[in-house]
């Protein structure tokens, strides 16, 4: 492994300590959390070769051998355990057939986005002849393969792709902004068989012991404001997000949301929806320090140091911004600490360890 990986006091995981941070309760130290660390960083740091097709950042490798992708989730339990988070988040595979563009890249297997111009479904009969993924198709294997690794202490956090993204990947985010004025019932239809299907996979998490919340990923918003009109969010993303939310909290447990962008146009919405806490931070858009100021009261934050200064800082800018966030939020609790996003593939494995170790030294452990 990584040789600064052995120089980081002895782990010592309480997935309590999370939920805690969640509820905004006083805890011993704060804890860390991740939305993702690129494959490409995970192999660095554990120093064990890449695994075949692990090119997904968000979403579990879509390899066709499922041994890959049950290795690749042991490999982020094991990550994390080393590196002193509590919790880890894991995800079931929905087999959606989706339309990707790729390129080549840096990162262990290129780069993936959407097609934003248009999905496989363009109309009502596209929509009934579509191959929609059923409860059995769904891929939990990675799920399995981390709890067999899950140490002592550790917990998992069952995340699921949002309502709104997979909906723009099955119309195509063009083609659903118009359809939203031109067919509103093909959208409402693709947004209802959707959040049904999120939700039977938020369903077997609740039946899981070793997941001790539900994170879904749902990216509302680009750097001035919502994707959509923030009436619409309300009307048709709110319900999805309440129910999930009520659902999470039946089985006593924390319902935390995702999203990019500026989404201050329905965040009083997305509180009252119940939400636990919220995911994504973005200085240029609002430091996670500000959001804290306006809504922590209302709901904990969770990461917070931004994926540019990460891929592009030095050392010293890294630490210094992570103990900045540390500082303001750490005495008010409600707050994990974490970057802006994710460890993206284009961060270097140094300033990553920076952060780690800011937070380690904060916290009084040497």
């Amino acid at each position: 492994m990584h040789p600064r990986i052995q120089t980081l006091p002895r782990p010592a995981p309480d997935y309590r300590r999370f939920l805690r941070a969640v509820a905004r309760q006083p805890v011993d130290r704060v804890p860390l959390i991740e939305l993702a660390v690129h494959p490409k960083v995970r192999d660095i740091l554990l120093d064990e070769p890449p695994l075949p097709d692990s090119e997904s950042l968000v979403q579990p490798p879509r390899a066709a051998d499922p041994q890959v992708r049950q290795a690749a989730a042991q490999r982020n339990v094991r990550l994390h355990y080393l590196l002193g988070y509590d919790a880890v988040k894991v995800a079931a595979i929905i087999p959606f057939p989706l339309r990707r563009l790729t390129a080549q890249s840096s990162g262990v297997g290129g780069r993936m986005w959407a097609d934003e111009h248009a999905g496989p479904i363009g109309s009502h009969q596209d929509f009934e002849r579509f191959n929609w993924p059923r409860t059995q198709d769904i891929d939990f294997g990675p799920i399995d393969a981390a709890m067999q690794a899950l140490p002592d202490g550790m917990a998992l956090v069952g995340f699921c792709g949002g309502v709104l993204e997979f909906a723009m990947e099955l119309l195509g985010l063009e083609r659903l902004m118009v359809l939203t004025r031109r067919d509103p019932q093909l959208v409402a239809a693709v947004i209802d068989r959707v959040g049904q299907i999120i939700e039977s996979v938020f369903r077997a998490y609740c039946q899981m012991d070793s997941i001790c919340a539900l994170w879904l990923g749902d990216d509302l918003g680009h750097k001035h404001g919502t994707l959509l009109s923030p009436d619409w969010i309300r009307t048709h993303l709110l319900p999805w997000y309440r129910r999930y939310a009520e659902l999470a909290h039946q089985h006593q447990r924390p319902f935390l949301l995702h999203t990019c962008g500026n989404t201050q146009a329905v965040m009083t919405d997305l509180i009252s929806a119940a939400i636990d806490a919220k995911h994504s931070f973005e200085d240029a858009i609002q430091p996670v320090e500000h959001f804290m100021d306006q809504f922590g009261q209302q709901v904990a934050a969770l990461g917070g140091l931004d994926v540019h200064l990460l891929a592009t800082g030095d050392e010293t800018a890294v630490k210094t911004r992570m103990r900045q966030i540390l500082e303001h939020a750490a005495p008010r609790g409600g707050y994990a600490a974490g970057s802006g996003n994710s460890i993206t593939d284009y961060v270097p494995p140094e300033n990553y360890l920076a952060m780690i170790e800011t937070v380690m030294e904060f916290c009084g452990r040497q």
